[in-house]
């Protein structure tokens, strides 16, 4: 058995772009490749490591030498020909290795049987055993990676080309040093050469033996999106390792019997855009007929109470429904557990039924603890919303998400529950604060950025006021729409509707980390841009993408960078308390391009490494 290993670590990995980070230390499971590589193969039995280093090399060498984690001897061989091509970076250690060995390359990650098997292989009469995925039609990225064909077990050509392959060279080998003579031949017959014309020249000559990875895991990691499911991949992975469950003999007296709870169908709810309704409330039927006698609630709070609400509950006390009044203080403040509870016993204390309507009539706040005290009270009552800021029409208040903050950061505690009816009266945003409107654009631009080009190009090319009164209901009127179409196909945002979180994953922490001196637009505008970043430096988008949000979100009168008071640590912490957050680390919803949310094989909460959230939160400063 080989006890030592040839490592390949010269790469720049200009194809996965991570600026500034050599290849062999870009972080999956939050580990650089190399150091992961090393330690399954130190696991295997390997005793010394010889690493072939070229670009990056002093940081390389720097960040593993006399590692912690590492007991096995490794030496590293710096090669300043690396660009010279696979086959020049593995004969840079020729003169230090004189028995069988084992390659394996940085950038890859190994299942650790792979591994294992790799390693107690034998060439025998052979030059090399090469480890094969013979389940071609699972490789990903095919088009790249390097086909072989196979007699049996023997492997018989190697080429990125080959047509009809029988398997993919997956990059371990157990080799014999007569490879290096096979390295030198490749070289003679074409420069630069690679590891795969060695190989091929071997199958030719009936040299190169195999084993297969049998469906085990292995990740060749060369774009952003092999990263992205290698750490997908990492992740799960723990989390199945998590829990052992014991096997038990299945008795007769035991037996399991199994059935299919299936309840509740989709729910349909009306959205009205109208201007005018809010102080003349007759013109719009937002109460049903089933129940026109049952008591109304009508909740708002301060600031919206003194200019529309006498109007508004005015005209539903005069259409001759039971309609009372919540009258809350403005902002963020309202939603909370305490109020909540306060405001359900003072609901139940005055009277409802069954088929009592709750009617929200305000900003997010209003509508988000309104939403969630109809979710809760008799398991569910009516629900409208009519939302009084452009935030509110553009996204708060069109959904069926409700909720209330928690200790710990914003809408920790909720349900998702749809209205009845959701109203909308774009005649109320004249009454505005300024600062309100850029604030509702926020959402707005999420939308155009994440999910229609057409919608953003629309936005870049508008020259008009922000606060025109036309411009504001095409606006609200597409995010309906935009929204309707998600919400349809992914009502709780597991895929294509993470774009509603576009962000927020860095937006909510700001706001709340702030004290909501920060408003909610405000926060989502800064976390897009960190959002932006985050996707640049994991290769997702280049520059241009980062400079597009800039400059639409700057259009629209909304900031770019965080508070130099907010601390990276408090950041990440509140980062935490995050929906998409799991125990195995930071998702986020990410975008390629323009109007283009990214997804690795339909996935679309992305998996971002604490090193690249760390180093696109200190850009944004």
């Amino acid at each position: 058995m080989p006890t030592t290993a040839l490592i390949p670590a010269a790469g720049r990995g200009a194809r996965l772009d991570r600026p500034n980070t050599p290849k062999p230390l870009v972080h999956v499971g939050g580990k650089p490749l190399l150091l992961s590589l090393l330690q399954r193969l130190e696991k295997a039995g390997v005793e010394r490591a010889v690493v072939v280093t070229g670009f990056g090399s002093e940081r390389v060498v720097r960040e593993l030498t006399n590692h912690p984690d590492l007991s096995l001897k490794v030496e590293f061989v710096e090669h300043a020909e690396w660009q010279q091509g696979l086959a020049s970076t593995l004969l840079a250690a020729k003169g230090l290795i004189d028995e069988n060995f084992v390659i394996a390359m940085a950038d890859h990650v190994f299942d650790q049987k792979l591994v294992d098997a790799i390693v107690a292989a034998e060439p025998g009469d052979d030059v090399g055993v090469a480890l094969v995925d013979t389940n071609v039609t699972e490789v990903f990225e095919l088009e790249d990676a390097v086909k072989v064909t196979l007699e049996g077990d023997r492997l018989t050509t190697a080429s990125r080309t080959l047509e009809n392959p029988d398997g993919v060279d997956a990059g371990l080998f157990a080799f014999t040093p007569a490879l290096f003579e096979a390295l030198e031949e490749a070289r003679k017959l074409k420069e630069p050469a690679s590891l795969t014309d060695a190989l091929a020249l071997l199958g030719e000559r009936g040299q190169m033996g195999t084993i297969t990875t049998g469906g085990r895991a292995w990740h060749d990691i060369d774009t952003p999106q092999s990263l992205v499911r290698a750490e997908m991949a990492h992740r799960a992975g723990i989390r199945k390792a998590a829990v052992h469950r014991p096997e038990f003999k299945v008795e007769e007296s035991r037996t399991t019997h199994s059935y299919d709870f299936i309840a509740g169908a989709p729910v349909k709810t009306e959205i009205h855009v109208q201007r005018g309704f809010v102080r003349n409330p007759e013109r719009l039927q937002l109460i049903p007929d089933e129940s026109a006698s049952s008591p109304i609630y009508v909740f708002t709070d301060t600031t919206v109470n003194g200019i529309y609400g006498d109007d508004f509950v005015g005209g539903l006390d005069r259409m001759g429904y039971d309609v009372r009044r919540i009258v809350m203080k403005d902002g963020e403040e309202s939603k909370s557990m305490a109020n909540y509870v306060k405001l359900v016993d003072q609901i139940l204390a005055e009277g409802i039924d069954e088929r009592s309507v709750l009617i929200s009539l305000g900003g997010g706040a209003v509508a988000n603890i309104c939403g969630f005290i109809a979710s809760t009270l008799y398991r569910g009552i009516g629900l409208v919303h009519v939302p009084t800021t452009l935030m509110a029409q553009c996204d708060a208040s069109i959904s069926h998400k409700q909720g209330i903050n928690g200790a710990r950061g914003k809408n920790l505690v909720g349900s998702y529950y749809s209205p009845i009816a959701i109203a909308v009266d774009v005649e109320v945003l004249a009454t505005l604060e300024d600062w309100l409107i850029p604030d509702g654009l926020s959402e707005v631009i999420k939308h155009a950025l994440g999910q229609d080009r057409d919608y953003l190009d629309y936005l870049l090319g508008y020259e008009g006021k922000i606060d025109d009164p036309d411009f504001l209901e095409t606006v609200v009127r597409k995010n309906i729409e935009l929204k309707c179409e998600l919400v349809a196909i992914d009502p709780k945002e597991h895929r294509e509707g993470m774009v509603l979180q576009y962000g927020h994953e860095v937006g909510h922490p700001v706001e709340y980390l702030s004290g909501y001196d920060l408003n909610h637009g405000q926060s989502v505008a800064i976390g897009m841009m960190v959002a932006a970043r985050v996707a640049r430096l994991m290769g997702a988008c280049d520059d241009a993408m980062v400079d597009l949000h800039r400059q639409v979100i700057e259009k629209f009168e909304l900031p770019t960078r965080i508070p130099a008071h907010l601390k990276v640590d408090d950041i990440l912490a509140s980062m935490r308390y995050n929906k998409r957050y799991l125990t195995e680390g930071t998702r986020m919803a990410l975008l390629d391009g323009p109007g283009s949310l990214w997804q690795v094989e339909e996935d679309y909460a992305i998996p971002v490494p604490t090193e690249v959230l760390i180093e696109a939160i200190r850009q944004s400063y």
